[in-house]
């Protein structure tokens, strides 16, 4: 599952806002929401990333892949 994470900091107090959402139209609408309320200054910073959301059976399947991996390679 993909989300959507929109990073928000302030540098006069270096506040710093996390704001996740499930697609990016909501990142997009939080946008639009900060420049109607002409909240955008020079010093601040706003980065908008892509994440994966995996459960705990997933990561686990995947550290046993890697602790294969490993394993095969110590063993050549």
């Amino acid at each position: 599952m993909k989300v959507y994470t929109l990073r928000y900091k302030t540098e006069w107090s270096g506040d710093e806002m996390l704001m996740v959402y499930s697609n990016l139209r909501g990142v997009i609408n939080r946008l639009e929401i900060m420049d109607l309320r002409d909240n955008f200054d020079e010093d601040e910073t706003v980065i908008i990333e892509c994440m994966e959301v995996t459960s705990e059976e997933t990561s686990l399947e995947r550290l046993n892949n890697i602790r294969k991996h490993y394993a095969e390679k110590k063993n050549k």
